[in-house]
């Protein structure tokens, strides 16, 4: 009775090996053409991946494969994978398919920079393409909720904001320097009037440097922050509905945030947020 328990065993271990065969095969671009214009969104623990759908009549889908870390080896398409990338996911189509394809990779950790790569597949997913391009992305977290700032001339003790845990500071005893006794806090909110009315304004704070990068519908238009043009600390940028103001912090991390309400008296705005916690990494989308 032991030997047959051992044999059917041994059996259904021989099935689970055989459902389990991820070899695959690589074939040309004319038989099996691989996506197109590799691009993401950066997301809180996720990265959101887009490419141009390549329309084949046995197509069932496409790979998803992803390595953490440095990669060296560029972003021009391969004719295979290279070594160390691995499949994170995958995404089945039905033919006919030419659209804009889309998928979220989440479970990734922030701050860590990931490479993604995307290829097609056919015969029951065995055999794949060339690969797209290949490109990095790193998450970053972002605020959740909106985050209401007061006037520092209103409430100096809400008046601040420490980018990096999305947390209010204290501003009450804000220095000639614009720093703060801990040294917590990157912008500052105030209210004053600089000859044509009163208005809400924002400053950098602890060495912290602001630019208003302009209005946008859509914040993830604002997908990497700029090299230069920040104002100082302690230079005051008004804060304008619906405006991204891109931040680089005094200890070299950027972040951005969006307007999204303003108080009539200019008492508070509301603004959420988006911290890069990767040290001089100026993406954020």
């Amino acid at each position: 009775m032991k030997k047959l328990l051992m044999m059917v065993v041994l059996l259904m271990m021989v099935g689970f090996m055989g459902c389990d065969d991820t070899t695959t095969t690589v074939v040309a671009p004319e038989d099996l053409a691989p996506p197109l214009g590799l691009y993401s969104i950066t997301g809180d623990e996720e990265v959101t991946l887009f490419w141009w759908c390549s329309n084949y009549d046995d197509l069932v889908g496409y790979k998803v494969y992803f390595i953490s870390g440095p990669y060296g080896g560029g972003a021009d398409p391969r004719e295979e994978v290279p070594n160390g990338f691995e499949v994170v996911d995958s995404l089945s189509v039905t033919p006919p398919c030419s659209e804009l394809k889309s998928i979220v990779i989440d479970g990734l950790t922030n701050g860590e920079t990931y490479h993604f790569l995307v290829v097609a597949a056919k015969d029951n997913w065995s055999d794949i393409s060339y690969t797209s391009n290949i490109i990095a992305d790193t998450p970053r977290p972002e605020s959740g909720t909106t985050i209401t700032l007061y006037a520092k001339q209103a409430e100096p003790t809400l008046a601040g904001l420490e980018v990096s845990s999305f947390e209010r500071v204290d501003c009450t005893s804000l220095d000639s320097n614009y720093d703060t006794p801990g040294g917590s806090g990157d912008i500052m909110v105030e209210r004053f009037n600089p000859g044509a009315g009163v208005r809400a304004w924002i400053d950098g704070i602890n060495s912290g440097w602001i630019q208003d990068i302009g209005y946008m519908q859509d914040w993830d238009d604002a997908d990497e922050a700029p090299e230069t043009g920040y104002a100082d600390a302690g230079h005051s940028i008004e804060a304008l509905m619906g405006h991204v103001y891109a931040i680089w912090t005094g200890d070299n991390h950027f972040a951005k945030i969006q307007v999204t309400d303003i108080e009539p008296s200019f008492e508070w705005i509301k603004v959420k947020a988006a911290y890069q916690p990767a040290v001089g990494e100026r993406e954020y989308k």
